[in-house]
């Protein structure tokens, strides 16, 4: 059931798990003392940094301050959220986790739908080894597309044999599974026969997508021969929604030792081909565009996503819609780049014919996204003078003003922008642009007022029956063309590189000389402050908290307050016994938050860590002297601020009310 996890529970588990056997069965542990050492799995290093304490059951690297105890170990290594990191080790613990009342989520509501999913699962998988047709499936993987047994197996390719109810006979024996399987979109129910189905998968392989849980959500079957369509997939049920889900990307997270960097692919093949190439950290989009959603979700989990397409015109039409897709996410210290193939190549191809290196220098080769960003504004212009300059900015500052106005990497694009086009940055800044993108003119001139992403048709003539035409195409890795977003006027600029201006002037390797500015933190200066002190704890010792600001600390003063209190009673301590010793599990989330925030490693370098907590301490004493005064003044209402020293308070008031807008 939904709801929250007792505390209760969550203390138990971590009695009832030992912390040692956690981290050694996913990193290799070295007994050093009384502690084991060992590389650190969330950071490169040559030589051991990470610690692990087994009396107090927590662990602490000191290269990148990652640390915490069982829970956080398991959600920043396998790459899980909180509460799928206490059921991964309630499993191994054999306990269940309970829950307090509340409204049960989507996948709650349809446990009996994921059940019959599984199951389905495992059918196709068994028909891969037993079915008197499997000859035909196993041929077609590992002597046509090269896979191995056991790429096979950490995928969970299935086969789905020819015949109209396999599935439905062995899955589907009682009404209630019949429902659940329709619901799952594995079975189609006969126009002319209502409550008769037939199986929606016959005579495919079968591609089982999971969620970022493993659970499997939906499936994927390609044709052997020229059968339309060649892939298939499980409709939208109310556990699959495609536009959010990526294929592969429980594969990547289990099976990428340390996941820096996702590439995104177009098809299930390229995924699977890669892994088995040692190429484990490819996912691929479900029959649609990439979205913002993706990439929403990708920043979480790295900081590099590489879009990888064809590099034939529909490949670079696929890489507008993924730029345009990137613009309103976009982070500071987040990269979204582009990688083109050779034409009439794929990842699945590729791989196989230049092997891993040289897949992965091409990886690094990949273009920026500035690159393709500037290429694609300049390809929409028709004219070589001043005018078509003029446009080429305007369409650049177009897709530039998506991006979120705090970033510094906006910035840094309206400087690039500015250095192309000879137009200062705060023209260009100031410049109104149309929020969407206007439509683009075909080639009879006429306007195009379709959506950037447009749904493939594809028309049915299968041969089968009226009542079975009920497919869902899917562009797996033989790419559907879709139509290209850009003019097909003929561009009149002089000759240039493939990315960048007309003389040239910026390219690739110029790019590689840029140096951006440090990024603004997101964190708030409390936050900030609390982060020098569990980085540099040593100098808890020579900072005084005057009383007034910690009777009046919210949320983050009071976290930082404990952090304080804690070094300035240990001053030998670091932050591994601090996490070690509170028990408060807000406070111990709020510390993992902010050890494993992007703004960590620079905190870790900085030499004046301990201004900035003088300096977070001034300006809150100043708030609270300025929040003192308004109250005081509000108090005796404006006809009474007439004696000298009511004015002069007010004077002062307003002189610190200026210096804190400036």
């Amino acid at each position: 059931m939904a709801g929250r996890i007792p505390d209760q529970f969550i203390d138990e588990l971590l009695a009832r798990t030992d912390l040692t056997d956690v981290v050694a069965s996913r990193i290799s542990l070295k007994k050093t003392g009384q502690n084991y050492s060992a590389l650190c799995p969330f950071h490169n290093e040559k030589s051991p940094s990470f610690s692990l304490n087994p009396n107090k059951q927590f662990y602490y690297c000191f290269g990148c301050g990652a640390g915490g105890n069982a829970i956080s170990f398991v959600m920043e290594h396998d790459h899980l959220d909180f509460v799928d990191a206490i059921e991964t080790l309630a499993k191994d613990a054999g306990m269940e986790v309970p829950r307090e009342q509340g409204a049960p989520d989507r996948y709650e509501q349809n446990a009996e739908l994921l059940k019959r999913l599984s199951e389905s699962s495992q059918f196709y998988q068994e028909q891969l080894i037993k079915s008197p047709q499997k000859t035909k499936a196993t041929d077609y993987l590992s002597k046509e597309r090269g896979l191995s047994g056991q790429i096979a197996k950490v995928f969970g390719l299935g086969f789905a044999p020819a015949g109209w109810d396999n599935l439905l006979k062995k899955i589907g024996t009682r009404a209630e599974s019949q429902e659940q399987l329709l619901h799952g979109g594995m079975l189609i129910e006969k126009k002319d026969q209502p409550g008769h189905y037939y199986d929606r998968f016959r005579d495919r392989i079968i591609f089982p997508i999971r969620d970022s849980r493993g659970r499997v959500i939906a499936f994927g079957g390609r044709a052997f021969g020229d059968e339309k369509p060649k892939y298939l997939n499980s409709p939208e049920t109310p556990v699959f929604q495609k536009s959010q889900e990526l294929y592969g990307l429980f594969e990547a997270k289990q099976n990428t030792p340390t996941l820096e960097q996702i590439i995104v692919v177009e098809g299930y093949m390229d995924v699977i081909v890669l892994a088995q190439h040692g190429i484990t950290n490819a996912v691929a989009t479900l029959g649609t565009s990439v979205n913002s959603q993706h990439i929403r979700k990708l920043f979480k989990l790295v900081s590099k996503v590489i879009l990888c397409f064809d590099g034939d015109k529909a490949g670079r039409s696929a890489a507008i819609r993924g730029l345009e897709a990137a613009l309103p996410v976009m982070q500071d210290e987040k990269q979204v780049r582009f990688l083109f193939l050779p034409e009439g190549e794929d990842p699945d191809s590729l791989v196989r014919k230049e092997g891993k290196e040289a897949f992965n220098s091409r990886l690094e080769d990949a273009s920026s996204l500035s690159h393709v960003l500037f290429d694609h504004a300049r390809n929409q212009v028709t004219l070589g003078d001043e005018e078509g300059e003029a446009q080429f900015a305007r369409n650049a500052m177009t897709m530039i003003q998506q991006i979120p106005k705090e970033l510094t990497f906006r910035s840094v694009l309206i400087k690039q922008l500015s250095d192309q086009s000879g137009i200062d940055s705060d023209t260009l800044g100031n410049t109104a642009t149309p929020k969407h993108r206007p439509s683009q003119p075909d080639v009879s001139g006429q306007q195009n007022q379709a959506p950037i992403e447009q749904a493939t048709s594809h028309t049915h003539d299968y041969g089968y029956p009226p009542e079975y035409d009920d497919y869902d195409a899917y562009h797996g890795d033989d790419h559907t063309t879709h139509a290209p977003y850009e003019t097909s006027q003929p561009r009149k600029f002089k000759k240039k590189s493939k990315f960048g201006n007309n003389n040239g002037q910026y390219n690739k390797f110029k790019e590689k000389e840029l140096v951006f500015p440090p990024a603004p933190s997101s964190l708030s200066q409390i936050k900030q402050a609390s982060l020098c002190l569990l980085l540099h704890p040593h100098i808890a010792k020579t900072i005084d908290l005057p009383d007034p600001l910690i009777n009046q600390a919210d949320d983050e003063l009071q976290i930082f307050c404990k952090i304080w209190r804690y070094f300035s009673k240990y001053p030998k301590n670091n932050t591994g016994h601090l996490i070690g010793e509170i028990t408060d599990t807000a406070t111990t989330n709020a510390i993992y938050a902010l050890l494993n925030h992007q703004d960590a490693t620079t905190k870790q370098k900085i030499i004046n860590a301990n201004q900035e907590v003088l300096d977070m301490i001034s300006t809150m004493e100043n708030n609270l002297g300025l929040n003192s005064s308004i109250e005081r003044l509000k108090s005796k209402g404006n006809e009474s601020i007439k004696d000298n020293d009511s004015k002069q308070e007010l004077r002062n008031l307003m002189d610190l009310i200026r210096r804190k807008k400036s």
